[in-house]
């Protein structure tokens, strides 16, 4: 468990100019994997043992030149892909996307803006000000069992208006998380099918979609999204046998596609395991011209016990089954997400600075245009991203760990669990056995160059606060 350890995180040597830096990154996600509170860099100091005096140091890290997070994060994919059985789908790589909201408070911290929560849920408000963060993630499997492993965390900021007019100074939300994909899809090297929710069913999707063709003319990128409620599609008109005179018919007669679940005489019946369950699918298959992209897409009607859903693709050839199998799949991305929310506090950061003004609920604050202040706000802007690109690292490698090493970790484990669902644990599961055996381990692991630095760095006091009575 600790060789695999030491191997990842060898891996990232070469992406940072000097050793040291790097054994504060060794330091940080190994601080991040094990820790059991969320308190920011004070709870790697206080669960690791460290010197009080590392703490400005390791603080100084997030805002350190010495290395690139977007480098980090090519990195990471590689080696997951090498340590991990990621799943195909008709010979691509199957990645999921999505975003999730923040909410920070900060008066000071940068990139901070209001965003609109769309939930059913009602502990959520419709409205919070805070950071919007796209991620990409593979799905991982050991045959049986199959979780998401997070690739790629980057905060995305939806553009302002241009005054006086309707365009957008920017890039929208959707093309952010596109690129993304492309990205991801880049490193891991291989053509990808990238799973999304109906927000995403636009044309500025298949648009960046379009843009991946490889120099083989493989298109790198293709789409499984759900269409929107209200979606309509045309049929592809028929060629009339003798040529009339004006433009020749682009689309056929217009579908209302929610209107044919309502004779499912023609849906296809077949056996599916969706969600982990064996399920009943009724589904039909049609190729139709959607307007948005002027051209023909692939529409599945689906039926299932619990409800009627379409879902649309970018690739024609692709199985009405195999498409089903692909977004069922997108819901692993949500409960990766509460995972890094709660388990591992990916976003429990607060880094600001004195060069941003106070943010006012009821005045618009101006940036600031020196140079030496703009520098400061985007120093605190990476600090902010690199923290969540180690958390997002910390917690693949907990993944990895629990589907190489599930015998260990239920040995080591000091908890009990009542009801065992799986065999592979949870990242929670795992996090809290490697703090359990942690220090117990580290003495024997001087031969490995991932560790034998952070002996010599404890502190030799059990009790710190001698001023205490």
């Amino acid at each position: 468990m600790f060789q695999l350890i030491n191997s990842i995180l060898l891996e990232f040597r070469a992406c940072f100019k000097r050793t040291k830096t790097w054994r504060w990154f060794v330091i940080l996600v190994i601080g991040f994997m094990i820790r059991t509170d969320l308190r920011g860099i004070t709870s790697i100091i206080g669960v690791l043992k460290l010197k009080p005096c590392l703490y400005h140091a390791m603080l100084h890290f997030f805002r350190s030149n010495a290395y690139l997070i977007g480098a980090l994060s090519k990195k990471w994919i590689k080696v997951a892909m090498e340590h991990c059985n990621v799943v195909r789908i008709a010979g691509r790589v199957v990645i999921l996307g999505d975003h999730s909201k923040v909410s920070k408070e900060g008066l000071r911290m940068p990139g901070i803006q209001k965003l609109h929560q769309d939930s059913q849920n009602s502990g959520k408000p419709e409205f919070i000000e805070g950071h919007n963060y796209g991620q990409v993630s593979v799905v991982i499997t050991d045959g049986a069992v199959s979780r998401s492993l997070p690739l790629m965390t980057e905060l995305q900021t939806s553009p302002k208006k241009i005054e006086g007019t309707n365009k957008k100074d920017g890039e929208s939300i959707v093309f952010q998380m596109m690129t993304l994909s492309y990205q991801a899809a880049q490193a891991i090297g291989e053509p990808v099918y990238v799973a999304l929710d109906a927000y995403f069913s636009s044309e500025v999707a298949w648009s960046v979609s379009d843009k991946t063709i490889t120099g083989d003319g493989v298109k790198l990128v293709e789409i499984v999204t759900r269409a929107q409620r209200n979606t309509v599609a045309y049929t592809i008109p028929e060629t009339p046998e003798v040529k009339k005179r004006g433009q020749p018919k682009i689309y056929g007669d217009k579908i209302v596609l929610y209107d044919l679940f309502a004779d499912t005489s023609k849906f296809t019946q077949t056996d599916m395991v969706l969600y982990g369950k064996p399920t009943k699918v009724e589904y039909l298959c049609l190729d139709l011209i959607w307007k948005p992209v002027k051209r023909t897409v692939r529409f599945v009607l689906v039926k299932i016990d619990s409800g009627c859903c379409i879902f649309q693709s970018s690739d024609l050839s692709l199985s009405p089954k195999d498409i089903i199998a692909i977004y069922s799949l997108r819901f692993k991305i949500e409960t990766s997400f509460d995972e890094q929310k709660n388990d591992m506090g990916s976003f429990a950061y607060h880094f600001w600075t004195t060069a941003l003004p106070k943010k006012k609920r009821w005045k618009n604050i101006d940036l600031p245009t020196a140079k030496n202040l703009q520098k400061q706000i985007t120093l605190a802007k990476q600090a902010t991203e690199a923290f969540v690109c180690l958390c997002t690292i910390a917690t693949g490698i907990l993944t990895v760990i629990a589907f190489s090493h599930k015998r260990e970790i239920w040995e080591y484990y000091p908890g009990w669990v009542r009801t065992l669902r799986t065999t592979v644990p949870t990242v929670s599961i795992t996090k809290l056995t490697l703090a359990h055996v942690f220090h117990a381990f580290l003495p024997n692991l001087m031969s490995l160059p991932s560790f034998n630095f952070i002996l010599p760095l404890l502190r030799k006091e059990d009790y710190l606060y001698k001023i205490v009575a």
